[in-house]
């Protein structure tokens, strides 16, 4: 065998073997992205949820306000909470973020520092 045969050989060789990593790359990949379905399905399912919750949560907040004259300052952590957790859901779903949102991800703490009324300055009521 030449040289040359030799090296057309390895090179032929190593197309092979470059070609069958690649498939194999190509189907791995596919099956993540099948996974991803199931997962994108189930966060669907988590969003319909959160939906509901959304709305429970703004019926209590407005009740509350009502009777109290204030907002409740709990209900306005976990709002600003459901809400970010709602943004996870749909970064996920849109491939924005590959981090999977609660329950295979962590609750999102509140960003927004929570004011009540009975908290916020003068000047704020005064111009109120």
């Amino acid at each position: 065998m030449s040289q040359q045969e030799e090296v057309q050989t390895i090179d032929s060789t190593a197309e092979t073997v470059s070609n069958d990593e690649a498939t194999t790359q190509k189907r791995s990949d596919l099956g993540a992205q099948w996974l991803r379905l199931v997962y994108m399905l189930l966060f669907w399912i988590a969003l319909r949820i959160s939906e509901f919750v959304v709305g429970v949560t703004m019926l209590m907040q407005f009740v509350y306000r009502i009777s109290q004259g204030e907002h409740h300052p709990k209900l306005m952590a976990f709002g600003d909470s459901l809400a970010q957790y709602v943004a996870s859901i749909a970064a996920f779903q849109t491939y924005q973020t590959e981090e999977k949102p609660f329950p295979l991800g962590s609750w999102p703490a509140p960003k927004n520092p929570v004011i009540s009324s009975t908290d916020a300055p003068d000047e704020a009521k005064a111009s109120a």
